[in-house]
């Protein structure tokens, strides 16, 4: 009888930062009903990886849970996979963090579970050839990937029945495939589709194993997959029963024990590659619709597998080249890990400093903040907090230890210096791009003001008119258009510059809130302002811009004074032509609530009838805008020497998530107005300043 191998894993993950109520949510839909049905079936053995961001939650939630996996796992059901403990993608974390963080999770595991773990969930299965040797020096002898990875490097699909070794620098490691006919089929075919894709590769000999392993929350909590899965459906049962029903011929397996007792099926070098949805996006929008429209025709015609191995899009670092604020991340992350690590060798710290700065660093490098698709988190600005909130905590251990770091540097590796202002409430680091601030921190709170996002074009985009409301179903998520209310192609406002603080602008007529929000007018090229920053008792900043067909010099000096920042302001009109317009400075600020009741605008001292973050406002005549972050417990004001025009409006985005298309609030702008009438050489001066003031 021809028979086969198969290998059923699946990796749990939830982010750091995520709302309570997602994990509950995930862990009564998903986590814990999978495991009752898997203790039912004790003849069924599978591998299961869970990040340490979802194991601390449960063992301080649900340490019942986890005594069940260590029974499943006493009992032979369960291999336990490791990963970088907080889930990041190792390949643009430090070598030193790759190595710290597969071991803290490899140590869990064996203190928890009683078990040692040989093999290791790739994050996103984000591969670069370079990480076979650090992953192979944390103990690590394989991992698994897609059968992509695999075509991409030459190899057919009637190959990948085994796993392959793969070396960097004399370190090898073995690679499993994940075969993708298996990832779209469970759990939204019949179980029977399974098994039959299972049989076409039985063999005599019986020695190939066919893997499937992808994200456990596809079993319950996907969108209709819960009732499909455990409802009346009963899809999980059937499908044990189904694989135990063929036990005669399908052997369930793990990776460990496959590894052990079977050789490679040959060396293998996978290029630079994640799984191939994640090459759509990590491409620019008009890019990804050629990318869409070329899968899509190949696979109208039936050549689809034919071209894969040529089709290829972007890569996963691309997202940092697309999103400068996944870049800024990014690089604030690495810059406060080499820091400790400098920090470290002088003997400057202490066991217990060093072990909790570098576990918030190691908490900033969870995966989810930095990228976006269906999946990732980017667009969610509670999951870029939690980055900032950890950073900011490491920062200021090390701070503390070795003096605060105000050397100018080009943090973010754009071309562009940064000088850092800080006191012991506020620190805002200013850069020559723009001469704005691309962050300000709230110190007490470790909370990151300017934390927002541009609103970008995306290839989905295209797809928003055809979405209906968001409504239970069962099928693929990679096939989905929903949405979660109606409208949301009124939204699809795309900015042409970021969203930081201090960012120029020049308008020739008023402007308001309403038109703003949708796009700005601009006359010139001051957005694109590359200033001349110098650091001495602040920061200062020179740049000289056009527009309405003079020449703008424009000053900015900063000051921080504890929880004050002072910001002078000179405009001079360089050219020879009278200038007469509107100056503007735009101020961004993400509280992280747009409709809540417990962050809210105060003009002047006074709570408007609508003072909701997410409200539009014309303000004539106004000498302070103040954010309220009552949950936060801080206030910031904003006081100028005049009364001024203010404009006030959201930022909101239309991104792409499991559910569907969903608006998600950014940012609050604050756009004060200066009317200009400059003859040649005459200038214009003001003065505003920024507090926080703690609610204790």
């Amino acid at each position: 009888m021809k028979k086969v191998q198969f290998i059923f894993g699946i990796h749990n993950h939830q982010p750091v930062g995520n709302f309570d109520y997602v994990f509950e949510e995930a862990f009564q839909k998903s986590y814990l009903p999978f495991i009752e049905v898997l203790e039912q079936h004790p003849r069924i053995a599978m591998a299961i990886h869970f990040s340490g961001c979802l194991l601390e939650w449960l063992e301080d939630r649900y340490p019942e849970f986890l005594d069940r996996i260590a029974e499943l796992v006493k009992r032979g059901n369960i291999e336990i996979m490791a990963a970088g403990f907080y889930e990041p993608i190792l390949a643009i974390i430090p070598d030193k963090d790759k190595l710290g963080q597969i071991n803290k999770l490899r140590d869990y595991i064996q203190q928890r579970f009683s078990y040692t773990a040989r093999g290791s969930w790739l994050t996103e299965r984000v591969w670069e050839p370079h990480l076979a040797k650090p992953i192979q020096e944390t103990g690590i002898e394989y991992i698994t990937v897609d059968d992509y990875h695999f075509i991409a490097s030459g190899k057919e699909l009637n190959d990948l029945t085994g796993y392959f070794n793969t070396d960097e620098q004399g370190h090898t490691i073995g690679v499993f495939p994940i075969s993708q006919r298996l990832r779209y089929a469970m759990p939204f075919k019949d179980p029977e589709a399974t098994i039959d894709i299972l049989r076409d590769y039985a063999t005599e000999d019986g020695d190939n194993v066919i893997v499937m392993a992808d994200d456990g929350e596809k079993f319950g909590l996907w969108p209709g997959t819960n009732e499909n899965c455990y409802g009346s459906n009963q899809w999980l049962e059937r499908f044990f029963t189904a694989l135990e029903d063929n036990q005669d011929w399908i052997k369930t397996t793990t990776f460990k024990d496959y590894y052990r007792n079977n050789g490679p099926r040959g060396l293998v070098f996978l290029p630079t590659v994640s799984y191939f949805e994640m090459s759509e996006w990590t491409l620019p929008a008009e890019q990804g619709l050629r990318f869409i429209s070329l899968v899509d025709r190949f696979g109208h015609n039936g050549t689809m597998e034919k071209v894969r191995p040529f089709l290829r899009g972007g890569t996963w670092r691309n997202f940092q080249s697309l999103y400068e604020e996944s870049n800024w991340m990014q690089k604030r992350m690495t810059q406060v890990s080499y820091r400790l690590e400098a920090i470290a060798k002088t003997g400057q710290l202490t066991s217990p400093d060093l072990v909790e700065a570098r576990d918030n660093i190691w908490r900033a490098q969870c995966n989810c903040a930095y990228w976006h698709g269906v999946f990732g988190g980017l667009y969610l600005p509670h999951l870029r907090h939690a980055i900032y909130t950890h950073l900011l905590a490491a920062e200021k251990t090390l701070d503390k230890i070795a003096g605060v770091n105000t050397n100018p540097q080009d943090i973010d590796k754009d071309g562009a210096t940064e000088c850092v202002l800080q006191s012991a409430a506020i620190k805002a680091i200013v850069s020559s791009a723009g001469g704005s601030i691309k962050e300000l921190d709230v110190l007490a709170r470790n909370f990151n003001l300017v934390n927002t996002m541009r609103r970008y074009n995306e290839s989905y985009h295209a797809k928003v008119t055809e979405a209906v409301k968001a409504a239970e179903s069962a099928g693929s998520i990679h096939d989905l258009a929903l949405a979660k209310e109606e409208g949301l192609e009124e939204y699809l406002q795309f900015d042409r510059w970021p969203r930081r603080i201090l960012q120029d602008h020049f308008f020739e007529n008023q402007v308001s809130a309403k038109e703003l929000r949708r796009e700005f007018p601009e006359k010139g090229n001051l957005p694109e302002i590359r200033y001349q920053i110098e650091q001495d008792n602040g920061v200062h900043l020179t740049g000289l811009g056009v527009t309405l067909d003079t020449v703008v010099e424009i000053n900015k000096k900063l000051r921080l004074d504890g929880n004050q920042l002072t910001i002078d302001l000179r405009l001079i009109n360089r050219g020879d032509n009278h200038l007469s317009g509107i100056y503007a400075s735009e101020f961004n600020f993400s509280l992280l609530g747009g409709h809540t009741p417990d962050r809210y605008y105060l003009f002047d001292g006074q709570k408007p009838n609508v003072a909701w973050l997410d409200s539009l406002h014309d303000l004539e005549n106004t000498g302070s805008v103040a954010l309220v972050n009552e949950w936060d417990r801080f206030k910031l004001n904003l006081i100028f020497d005049s009364q001024q025009k203010i404009a006030c409006y959201p930022v909101e985005t239309v991104s792409m998530s499991e559910a569907g298309f969903e608006r998600v609030y950014q940012s609050s702008v604050i756009l004060p107005f200066w009317q200009l009438n400059l003859e040649s050489g005459e200038q214009f001066e003001t003065q505003f300043t920024l507090t926080i003031e703690l609610l204790d």
